[in-house]
């Protein structure tokens, strides 16, 4: 990384110290350039590939990211020892990181110990399965409601509503306090 030509930003985000750091910018931007000078810059400072955190979204990202950190540490003998800890450094994604943390912890958070992260694939398809037992209940009843609903908003199937209440279900995920706007909300339907 010798020799490369930063940005103010760039540089920023690499000198900074004292505190963590969030980098976000498009593709193609340098990220990964900047956050490998930043670690380099951080152990020829004496601290140690073991005792820092890098978290990205991918597991692509965090493999190109410990490649480019180990290429960069390559042409520094001084830090030869970093090199050889490389492989166990915490260079990971978000998620595998929360769930090292969960698996360390789980029996202060009153979880089993074999907890797993599941395939978004796995949970579309259980959301799929419940909502479709839950509108096959609601047609065996003859909800009025429902059916009135279904006469309102469909024309030859059903597929819309029940696309619509998937969407639905994914924007209130993004939201912190799901449960309670959503009691919030049947109180003042009530």
């Amino acid at each position: 990384m010798m020799g490369r030509q930063w940005t103010k930003e760039q540089q920023e985000a690499i000198s900074k110290s004292g505190t963590n750091m969030i980098i976000s910018a498009g593709a193609g931007s340098g990220k990964t350039a900047v956050l490998t000078e930043r670690v380099i810059e951080k152990l020829r400072h004496g601290i140690h590939i073991r005792s820092l955190l890098i978290l990205t979204f991918t597991n692509a990202a965090a493999s190109e990211m410990k490649e480019r950190i180990r290429s960069a540490l390559n042409k520094e003998p001084e830090l030869k020892t970093e090199l050889d800890q490389l492989d166990s450094a915490y260079i990971t994604t978000f998620d595998s990181y929360a769930l090292s943390l969960v698996k360390k912890y789980h029996y202060l958070l009153d979880l089993p110990k074999e907890i797993k992260i599941t395939s978004s694939s796995i949970v579309s398809m259980k959301r799929k399965e419940l909502l479709d037992n839950i509108i096959n209940e609601l047609y065996e009843q003859n909800n009025s409601l429902f059916l009135e609903c279904i006469q309102s908003f469909c024309l030859k199937s059903d597929q819309n509503i029940r696309q619509a209440i998937l969407n639905y279900d994914d924007k209130l995920n993004l939201r912190t306090d799901k449960q309670e706007y959503l009691n919030k909300y049947l109180d003042f339907l009530n």
